[in-house]
């Protein structure tokens, strides 16, 4: 009976909420579809892309084709270094993207075509025929030629999860449930690609990687198109944000961010922690031998990433980010270490992986939840919204990444691992092998382990941080003029909320615990005080974050944030041009003011900042406007775009155009940057109170467009779909 009505509920969630999400959330379950369907395209397209990673274990570089693990290391090193000059690129591109589809999805609809077609190329040049210097060299530069794409294609569909919901627990789940369905794609090539690979000749023939995964690189980009057109990007930001921060700019800024040092320093230090990863592979290929088998159970442990992604979202709820991880990690100590003494056995090894595997698939929903929220701290500390800037950012520990990355190839060398992979059909070799390299593990999981003791980011604060940057969207778009709906209608309710959670009193845990201990065992008394206790504590918690929120909303009371205002009336009295004047010597005089106390720290901190930024701006000023300053006219650019693109050379002027007029308005908005910082900080001052004034008259206009473009939007479902039942009958 539990069962039927678990079932019935669940349906009658789905078909509720199938194009509308639920109060509260913002991601219906067509849309979660959508995105899981892209999800499969993407582990389709990228099966043949991600046998051609240049790392020490690689089956098709290292056995198949012949290359010595620390040569591919030495290549991975120059892969890393042109990455930065690639990172550069990309981040550029996506985030400066403006697209009616956003930034992401034109890159998850189109990216994945060259990936493929350069991945099938790669496997069916004639390595039987080629030099060891002649495959160095064809490794090397599809290698690199794939890396310069790949991140547009993987990364921009990760980054999509984080920002296709503002609200942590709904992401959590979409992420969930997002990675069970996709699953399914990699769990069916798992079981079937080693079955089949029997008639081409296993992993180490290169038959199986032409015609066996070359084929279904193809299949899966057709569905990308599912997310690319049936996803929306929800980032929380004004209607009229516009990107003006430069890459390397904003690259300094993720620096100061405490939660990203935490992640990267784990990421630094536990880089022996995935040791064991080629263990069940290496067993079937080269001691059981049996790839059949092989199959069966690459699909039964396919299973264990199902289990995990089913119940990360329950355990998330219950223990939280930090709790969770710090789990994880133990677990993952404990499981190397059966392992040292286990591995001999593969049945035995099996069990042991497929535990230490559904444990780690945890992390493929939490990983993402706290890459999000690490990306909200960021736009909440800096004002700015920044995704693929993180990347270049990290460039920051490449030496030590390159560095740590020489570790496992030196060892696999020490055990005789070079060109010739068929040492390991030697029991005695492959079992020392696998025992250091458990040790390794042990290392590695430990040392992953310590960072995140220090990691403070609960889901209350984030609640609170989302809710400060629907705070400050409704300033932005009151400040431009611009009427949105969803910013008016989510930003009312975050202030709402946040005054109603701080004005409440606080809940009498101790007394309701009291009560709940002294009530009859079994009573429907003690059931209520349970659940009574379980939402005190719910409401507890929230309450004691929602400080973050009120220092943001009562702000301009303060001393700090007074003297900061005058300081902006000062700067904004006289001309932009006014900047030129000004050298280093007002950075001395800033870091000449007083530290003594929090206050003072925080006040000398921003004007070291701002009069570096006004020294910039003077530099530039002196430079490129010797006449004074003066903002390029707007109509140029709109003329522009309306210049004709009929013939490939009057595309070519079109574009030249665009680009040299935009470089103009580039230059003049960071030049500005600091005198811009200055009137919009004065004009949130003098116009706090109308702007709630204002989002408040326009609340029920708001949430009525809402409501009728939600209906709107099932009139034209309810079309599509009558035409579609005429047309097949």
């Amino acid at each position: 009976m539990k069962v039927k009505n678990i079932v019935s509920n669940v349906y009658k969630d789905i078909t509720s909420h199938w194009k509308h999400p639920a109060q509260g959330n913002f991601v219906s379950y067509r849309e979660l579809i959508n995105l899981a369907l892209g999800g499969m395209g993407n582990q389709l397209t990228m099966l043949l892309v991600w046998q051609m990673g240049l790392s020490a274990g690689n089956t098709l570089l290292g056995s198949t084709i012949g290359i010595r693990p620390i040569h591919l290391q030495y290549m991975l090193t120059v892969q890393t270094i042109l990455n930065v000059l690639f990172f550069f690129v990309r981040a550029h591109i996506v985030d400066n993207t403006r697209t009616k589809w956003g930034r992401f999805r034109p890159y998850i609809a189109f990216s994945g075509i060259p990936l493929a077609v350069l991945s099938v190329i790669f496997v069916f040049l004639p390595f039987q025929t080629m030099s060891y210097n002649e495959k160095l060299i064809c490794v090397f530069v599809f290698a690199v030629s794939i890396s310069m794409i790949q991140p547009l294609f993987t990364d921009t569909y990760s980054e999509l999860q984080t920002v296709i919901t503002p609200n942590s627990e709904e992401r959590a789940k979409v992420i969930s449930i997002n990675s069970i369905i996709y699953s399914f794609a990699p769990t069916v090539t798992g079981l079937f690609i080693p079955i089949l690979s029997n008639l081409t000749g296993g992993y180490t023939n290169i038959d199986t990687y032409r015609y066996v995964l070359a084929p279904i690189s193809f299949l899966g980009i057709g569905l990308n198109f599912f997310t690319a057109l049936g996803c929306k990007e929800r980032v929380v930001t004004s209607s009229t944000y516009v990107q003006k921060v430069g890459i390397i700019e904003g690259a300094f800024m993720i620096l100061k961010n405490k939660h990203w040092w935490i992640r990267q320093i784990a990421s630094i230090i536990g880089f022996l922690e995935a040791a064991t990863g080629v263990f069940f592979s290496w067993i079937y290929i080269y001691s059981v031998q049996d790839m059949t088998m092989y199959g069966i159970l690459t699909t039964v442990m396919g299973s264990a990433s199902g289990i995990a992604m089913a119940i990360t979202p329950f355990l998330l709820k219950k223990l939280g980010n930090k709790k969770l991880l710090i789990y994880h990690n133990l677990l993952n100590v404990v499981f190397a270490f059966i392992l040292m003494f286990t591995f001999k056995s593969p049945l035995v090894m099996f069990i042991i992986m497929y535990l230490n595997g559904l444990v780690n698939a945890l992390s493929l929903v939490y990983n993402q939840v706290m890459h999000s929220e690490v990306k909200d701290y960021q736009q909440y500390i800096c004002g700015y919204r920044m995704d693929f800037v993180f990347g270049l950012a990290g460039m920051i520990t490449m030496p030590i990444t390159l560095l740590t990355g020489y570790v496992i190839p030196y060892v696999y060398e020490c055990f005789g691992l070079t060109t010739n992979y068929d040492i390991l059909y030697d029991p005695y070799v492959r079992n020392s092998l696998f025992l250091v390299l458990c040790i390794l593990a042990i290392i590695g999981a430990i040392l992953n382990l310590i960072p995140f003791c220090f990691y403070s980011m609960s889901k209350e604060k984030h609640q609170n941080i989302i809710r400060v940057l629907r705070y400050r969207a409704l300033f932005d778009d009151f400040q431009s003029g611009d009427f949105n709906a969803d910013v008016i209608k989510n930003g009312v309710e975050a202030v709402r909320s946040g005054l109603e959670l701080n004005a409440a009193p606080v809940p009498e845990l101790k007394a309701i615990k009291a009560k709940m201990k002294s009530a009859k065992r079994g009573s429907e008394a003690k059931e209520q005080l349970k659940q009574k206790y379980k939402r005190a504590r719910v409401f507890a918690a929230d309450q004691a974050e929602v400080g973050i929120f009120m220092e943001e909303f009562n702000k301009f009371d303060t001393y700090e944030w007074q003297h900061k205002v005058k300081n902006a009336q000062r700067l904004i009295s006289n001309d932009i041009s006014a900047f030129a004047v000004y050298d280093e010597s007002i950075i001395d005089e800033a870091r000449k003011m007083p530290k003594s106390n929090k206050t003072e720290r925080a006040l000398r901190k921003y004007y070291i900042n701002q009069a570096k930024s006004i020294v910039k701006s003077g530099k530039k000023i002196r430079e490129n406007y010797p006449d004074g300053i003066q903002k390029p006219d707007e109509e140029r650019l709109k003329s522009a775009y309306e210049l004709p693109d009929n013939t490939k050379e009057e595309n070519k002027l079109k574009k030249a155009e665009i680009k040299s007029i935009k470089r103009e308005f580039d230059l003049y908005y960071k030049t500005i940057s600091p005198y811009a910082a200055a009137e919009k900080l004065v004009f949130s001052y003098e116009n706090r109170n109308k702007v709630m004034e204002w989002a408040e008259e326009n609340y029920d206009e708001a949430c009525e467009i809402i409501r009728k473009q939600e209906e709107e939007e099932e009139k034209k479902s309810s079309k599509k779909k009558a035409l579609a039942g005429r047309r097949n009958k």
